[in-house]
């Protein structure tokens, strides 16, 4: 087949919606500016292109994974090694610092937009690494910190060493399960830092992905500042409000173009980022521009759940060659300070030949959880999926010690039966609330969560299946709005204050009218007219991916297939941990299995950069 043929046949598949049209119009771009290179190469092109669109930010030059990589974009790839030497060989492939349009980066093929990212990120974390800073007064800072944390059930307290660590670092990473104390150990470094800090105006900014996140974060905080017993003056100053990572930066009309980057810097001394897994790529290149050169930068997230949506895996890159290093002997010293001794096996020293590096005296995991009900088998189940044991998870799941950990056979039962055995209760309950208060209330105890929009086991389908079977004789069905319906808002709305991942509820005002309500926290409630809002979804059931963030006494999580998406054990993870008391799976043996052992790997090379540089 000619170049010309295959791009030809390329656009047309991406016209179909079966290719990548980015990829498409990349690999036609680049065959009319450089018309002497070969098929090999513009295939190339095409698949680093299309990778992006799996989350990937780069093209692994190995015969077996681009073999891989074309099969999944429908491509029969015949000779893998000759198409690897012929883009090593191509004129329009750079080496780290030329100006071409795709670099080669060791085995790995990116567009040079994603190498520069990647690059730029490794180059400010490490040197934000590398920047240390003392308290004036550390006595105090050491008293202050044993009171915020006076005694601990986990041995030793992580959650008092990334308070007592923020003073002496610009970068603090802290990553940890669902209920390990990570908004109350920030809120302790606020208030730490704010103490100690010589300079009375210190600026605070708090931000997440999401506004849904944000608001989170907001409500989070405010709750933990009352458990310290600070004085007023340090309560003043604290953050009140959290902002989207979009509007810290000031983002304007134009994607992608912020008021505050590399020539305008935030005015913050302080920047703390929530949720991190979330945040991809080019949005933490953007965050990193803006931080002014002395800033202190804190990320927060879950190494272990789903990455963003997009391209890249930021927190995990990050935490990637951790376990590589030892935490230095100035870390453990620091740590004795305020009565917290680091045992060698934990510090690292036995790994790695004892390696110490900037970087790892950055990062700290949580490993202690407080929110899982005792003995319901939430954790246990966790952690045995985080640790890939199947075997494990299918004992868990079968045993009558933990009768709210359950697995439910889609061999045995279909999911419309499942949906009348296991949801209807709730379903009926929710329209019969006796306010809407009490119903948005409610729609904390259960949710539905699946691991894909649509198909027989997506949102779509279990979001339409309920409103035909339970509410098709419900005033207003045909509209698809009816008293009780919860709802999700799908992108932000910063006029109404309301945000993408927000949820509501559809309930008649005192007029009849329906109404969309949200909780308002201490404002109480706040309804709008349907029209006036951002575009909405029913929200019986939500992905795993919009899930992030949020916890529910009960849920129930329907499996992907195999044969619809290829699942990964993060996504299981994060279903599970978003249950306080109750889990149910529903799906095959097969497909559960697949889940645990597969884990989601995204081609990168952040990881690499950060770890070898700091090694």
């Amino acid at each position: 087949m000619s170049c010309h043929d295959m791009i030809r046949e390329l656009a047309a598949a991406a016209g179909r919606g079966e290719a990548s049209r980015l990829g498409s119009e990349f690999a036609r771009f680049i065959a009319r500016i450089a018309p002497e290179e070969s098929c090999g190469v513009i295939l190339g092109v095409y698949l680093a292109c299309a990778v992006l669109e799996d989350s990937h930010t780069c093209l692994v030059l190995d015969p077996d994974v681009l073999s891989t990589a074309a099969e999944a974009k429908g491509i029969c790839l015949k000779d893998a090694r000759a198409v690897i030497k012929d883009i090593r060989e191509a004129g329009v492939v750079g080496r780290p610092g030329d100006l071409k349009p795709l670099i080669l980066d060791g085995n790995r093929l990116y567009l040079h937009r994603y190498w520069r990212y990647e690059q730029r990120i490794a180059g400010r974390l490490l040197a934000l690494a590398g920047i240390r800073s003392r308290p004036s007064d550390e006595l105090a800072a050491v008293e202050l910190v044993k009171q915020f944390f006076p005694r601990c059930p986990a041995r030793p307290d992580w959650q008092k060493i990334a308070v007592f660590n923020a003073l002496y670092r610009n970068l603090l990473v802290i990553s940890g399960g669902p209920g390990t104390g990570k908004t109350r150990t920030i809120t302790a470094v606020m208030a730490v830092l704010l103490a100690a800090s010589e300079k009375k105006d210190l600026i605070i900014a708090m931000c997440a992905p999401t506004g849904k996140a944000a608001a989170r974060l907001t409500e989070s905080v405010a709750e933990a500042i009352p458990e310290f017993g600070l004085p007023a003056g340090i309560v003043e100053r604290m953050p009140v409000k959290a902002h989207t990572i979009h509007r810290l930066l000031g983002a304007g009309l134009k994607p992608g173009v912020f008021r505050f980057n590399r020539e305008t810097s935030l005015p913050h001394d302080v920047v703390i980022v929530d949720e991190v897994s979330m945040v991809d790529l080019p949005m933490m290149v953007h965050l990193l521009d803006a931080l002014h050169e002395h800033a202190k930068l804190v990320l927060l997230g879950d190494r272990d759940q789903l990455a963003s949506v997009e391209a890249g895996s930021v927190l995990r890159d990050i935490c990637a060659g951790s376990g590589s290093f030892s935490y230095s002997h100035d870390f453990v010293e620091r740590a004795g300070k305020i009565g917290e001794k680091i045992e060698p096996e934990i510090s690292g020293s036995n790994s790695a030949e004892g390696r110490s590096t900037e970087l790892r005296d950055c990062i700290i995991v949580l490993g202690h959880s407080y929110r899982f009900s005792e003995g319901t088998g939430i954790a246990e189940l966790a952690s045995a999926v985080n640790r890939g044991r199947f075997t494990e998870v299918s004992e868990i799941l079968g045993n009558r010690r933990f009768p709210r950990v359950r697995f439910i056979s889609a061999a045995k039962t279909d999911l419309p039966a499942l949906l009348e055995s296991e949801v209807s209760g709730f379903i009926r309950e929710l329209p019969a609330s006796e306010s809407q208060q009490q119903a948005l209330k409610k729609m904390g105890d259960f949710r539905i969560l699946c691991g894909l929009k649509r198909g027989y086991t997506g949102v779509e389908y279990i979001n339409r299946h309920i409103a035909a079977h339970f509410f098709q004789a419900m005033e207003g069905h045909g509209r698809g709005l009816y008293r009780g319906l919860p709802v999700i808002i799908n992108r932000n709305d910063y006029m109404l204050g309301l945000y993408n991942g927000d949820t509501g509820i559809a309930w008649p005002d005192e007029t009849g009218r329906l109404r969309i309500w949200f909780d308002a926290g201490e404002n109480g409630l706040r309804c709008f007219s349907p029209a006036r809002l951002p575009t909405f979804d029913p929200a019986w059931s939500i992905t795993v991916h919009r899930s992030q963030g949020s916890e529910f006494s009960k849920v129930l999580f329907v499996l992907p297939s195999e044969k619809t998406a290829m699942p990964g054990r993060e996504l299981l993870y994060t279903a599970i941990t978003r249950a306080r008391d109750e889990i149910i799976i529903w799906g095959t043996w097969r497909d559960l299995e697949a889940c645990v052992v597969n884990r989601t790997r995204r081609n990168s090379g952040l990881g690499a950069i950060l770890w070898e540089s700091a090694g």
